[in-house]
């Protein structure tokens, strides 16, 4: 009687461990969770970024397509004029490309965001498949007391 009460004590200290470690994967589920709608505001906000530059960009082409129209018109202009123009125009031109390298780097960040959050996605996947593969172990052992 006493090594069954022995024994029973440690089914109920196993099944009380079960639950503690239960316990804590299910923190660590919400964390990971928490975690995967951080990332995924994080991915909305540089979305938005994104957006926001690429209307910048096309400002600034039009601005360098009004330049381009005016860089012609000038050309018949006394030179004094004409430098003047073509230095505004070459300005123009270096803001666009620091753009349109900006937008390049934003979309670089965009990727990895968003590779981050396949990653955080597998994760999430596979402590919910330790969760349901825990809680099934739980059942088994309710049912074998």
């Amino acid at each position: 009687a006493i090594k069954m009460e022995n024994e029973f004590e440690e089914i109920i200290n196993m099944k009380k461990e079960k639950e503690l470690n239960l316990e804590q994967m299910e923190k660590e589920f919400e964390e990971t969770i928490n975690m995967k709608q951080e990332k995924e505001l994080k991915v909305e906000k540089m979305e938005s970024e994104l957006e926001e530059t690429i209307n910048m960009k096309q400002e600034k082409e039009l601005k360098v397509d009004k330049v381009v129209s005016a860089f012609v018109e000038t050309m018949n202009m006394n030179e004094d004029t004409e430098l003047k123009m073509e230095s505004e125009f070459e300005e123009t031109i270096n803001m666009k490309e620091e753009k349109e390298l900006k937008i390049e780097k934003m979309e670089s960040e965009f990727e990895e965001t968003i590779y981050t959050k396949q990653e955080k996605e597998l994760k999430v996947d596979k402590v919910v498949s330790a969760f349901v593969e825990t809680m099934n172990m739980n059942e088994d052992t309710e049912l074998k007391m």
